[in-house]
């Protein structure tokens, strides 16, 4: 283990508070009024189509236009017929924590991410990263995408290792109601192994503050400010560019991107410098108070 990681104390009472069975409260609100929207859109655009016929524009193209617009028309109710029938009872992510293990599902469904799935992890399962980096992190979901998955591994029933993501939006008060007990709790049974090593990005991007355990939001704010104050620089760096200048006209660019990722680098060091190393969870007794 790394001597720069950043050591934090895990009381014996905080875990017992966090233990026990937890289930995730599926945002049923959400999801139903997502269904009736799309349906409604759908079934708009079928009748608008079955319409079509009728004006006097229409009536007189061939008949493959008009045969078209009842294919449209069919192909919209019976769409909207699809996304309607179900919305009182949604398909919807499921997530369950335990003190014996994380249990998670994800139904075949259009309106869900992700692929049909369904695993449960127990926790002496979990296992370190072989690659030297922390063991719990975050990374992109796709080379393209902007979104973070959580990921850990763990070693399944043949004994192979494997690499485990949870996207972070999984834990949003949009997925589940309680949401953020369910990351808290997530993130204080993972703690509980002395030997399992914590990016940083991690409670940055779950807004937990890993010594106090609360609500934590300046990191996150900071990044999302700094990553609008480059956009701005680099947006009026683009409006002031001499066109006429060539090539030479991409250097201010290049000069303005290497400024904006120095600058905003070293004042992240200077207002977080809790947040350069990876950080170690110790478990310690606490006395009962009487």
């Amino acid at each position: 283990m790394a001597s720069q990681d950043r050591l934090l104390p895990l009381s014996n009472r905080f875990l017992q508070m966090a233990s026990g069975d937890l289930a995730g409260q599926a945002n049923l609100k959400r999801l139903r009024a997502i269904h009736q929207i799309i349906g409604a859109l759908t079934a708009l655009f079928g009748l608008l189509m079955l319409a079509m016929p009728v004006f006097a524009d229409i009536q007189n193209k061939p008949v493959a236009g008009i045969l078209l617009c009842l294919f449209l028309a069919a192909l919209g109710l019976g769409g909207s017929y699809a996304v309607l029938r179900n919305w009182r009872h949604p398909p919807h992510h499921e997530l369950s924590l335990s003190d014996e293990a994380l249990h998670y599902k994800t139904p075949s469904s259009w309106l869900l991410d992700g692929p049909r799935q369904e695993r449960t992890i127990a926790w002496r399962d979990i296992v370190p990263a072989a690659d030297g980096q922390p063991d719990v992190r975050t990374e992109f979901t796709t080379s393209q995408g902007v979104t973070r998955d959580l990921v850990f591994w763990h070693r399944d029933a043949q004994g192979t290792v494997r690499m485990q993501r949870i996207p972070l939006r999984r834990f949003s008060r949009g997925t589940f109601v309680n949401g953020d007990e369910l990351k808290l709790a997530l993130l204080v049974r993972l703690a509980s192994r002395p030997d399992l090593r914590f990016a940083p990005s991690v409670f940055i991007g779950m807004r937990i503050d890993p010594a106090s355990w609360r609500p934590m939001s300046k990191p996150l704010l900071a990044q999302a400010l700094g990553g609008l104050a480059s956009m701005a620089i680099l947006l009026a760096t683009v409006w002031n560019l001499d066109v006429g200048a060539g090539a030479s006209s991409l250097l201010p660019i290049l000069a303005a991107m290497l400024c904006c990722a120095i600058a905003g680098t070293l004042l992240w060091h200077c207002l977080f410098p809790q947040w350069r190393h990876p950080i170690r969870f110790q478990p310690i007794e606490t006395e009962a108070r009487d």
